[in-house]
Parts: structure tokens; C-alpha cells; sequence
């Protein structure tokens, strides 16, 4: 029996994909995946294709292995160096995955490993936190008390606005995906977003 690809429309026999032991890996790796990450991640090996070459099967079992370890920790690090985590749900990792394709004119291809996509997981996990002490400080004005027993953790030390933000400009500008001009000008957006009258020390 023969199948055709849906992304080549090259026919082949269906046995032969399951011949080779990457072929094997590569198919249980995204089995035991939600469908909509498994999907995601398909559209996503493709900004690791060299230029004018296909992506070889063992370096994607590798890069999906990798990406599967993140995922299922449960939280993101912008950088481990810094050791910054968030919270982060399998939800938040396919919208950073479709953020990333929409913008992938955008990016130095073929990409060499997750940071990037860590970077803007980061981000949108960065938000939803900000926006769920949103609303923890709208229940606390409103007198309405925290539930119990909940398994929710408690609210996390606030932490410096602008600090983060210039961090993660910081990241974007190593990674090349932000001008100097384009730099400078949102470290400035930055300190008027957060900074009011503090001093640009840095």
C-alpha cells in the first residue's frame, strides 16, 4: 500500500516510514503529544530546515525530544542563567509556536535551538501571571477571599517591571531579532512605560 505525503505529495509505501528506528521514534514522540502540540511542532521543524535541504529525521527526534523535556516541566526560563521561572501550560508553548510562524520572515533561519521560542513562551506566560495578580488585587479591593484548598500557589514577591522588561530586550538583542535603533528605542518605550522618573543608571 501506498500513501502520499501531504507535505511533498511524493508517494511512498506506508511500511517504509516505519522501517527506520528514527521513523519509530519520530512517530511514538508525537502519539504520546496533544494533538494540537504535535501539530504545532510539525509546522515548527520546519524552521530548522537548512536552506535547500530537508531536515534529517534524527536531528528532528532530537529537537522534539527537546522540545517535549520543556514542555512537560510544567514552567519556563527566558535564560537559565538567570534562573527566572514561570508557570507555563502546554496551551501557552502551541500560541509561542504559532507566534513564531507568523513572524518567521522575521527570523534568522534555520534556527539552531529553543531559545528563541523559550523567549516568547517566556513572554506569554509573563503575562498571564501579570494578568491573574490583576485579578487576585480585584478580589482582595473587593473583599472576596481567596479559595482554599485549591491546589493555586500563593502569590509570588512582585517583582521590578522594568527590570524584566530591559531583560528581555536584552535577550532579543542577542539573539538578533531586534536593530540597535529598534533597541534603543524600546528600552526607551520601557523606562516610560515603567521607569516614571527613575534614572537610566544602565
Amino acid at each position: 500500500m501506498h500513501v502520499t505525503c501531504p507535505c511533498c505529495s511524493d508517494s511512498f509505501p506506508i511500511a517504509a516510514g516505519f522501517l527506520e528506528q528514527d521513523g519509530k521514534r519520530f512517530g511514538m514522540q508525537l502519539a504520546s503529544m496533544e494533538p494540537a502540540l504535535g501539530r504545532a511542532i510539525l509546522d515548527y521543524l520546519a524552521l530548522f530546515s537548512p536552506a535547500k535541504q530537508k531536515l534529517r529525521l534524527a536531528k528532528a527526534v532530537r529537537l522534539v525530544a527537546e522540545l517535549d523535556a520543556l514542555v512537560k516541566e510544567g514552567s519556563v526560563c527566558r535564560d537559565e542563567r538567570a534562573g527566572m521561572r514561570r508557570p507555563c501550560s502546554t496551551a501557552q508553548w502551541i500560541a509561542g509556536i504559532e507566534q513564531m510562524l507568523e513572524k518567521r520572515s522575521a527570523l534568522t533561519l534555520p534556527l539552531a535551538n529553543h531559545n528563541y521560542l523559550r523567549t516568547v513562551v517566556f513572554g506569554i506566560a509573563e503575562l498571564a501571571g501579570a494578568q491573574a495578580e490583576i485579578r487576585r488585587e480585584a478580589d482582595a479591593r473587593a473583599g472576596r477571599p481567596l479559595s482554599r484548598g485549591t491546589g493555586v500557589s500563593p502569590p509570588q514577591p512582585r517583582e521590578d517591571p522594568l527590570k524584566n522588561e530591559l531583560a528581555y530586550l536584552d535577550q532579543l538583542h542577542s539573539y538578533g531579532q531586534l536593530s540597535d535603533a529598534e533597541y534603543d528605542e524600546k528600552r526607551a518605550a520601557a523606562y516610560v512605560k515603567f521607569g516614571g522618573d527613575r534614572e537610566r543608571s544602565d
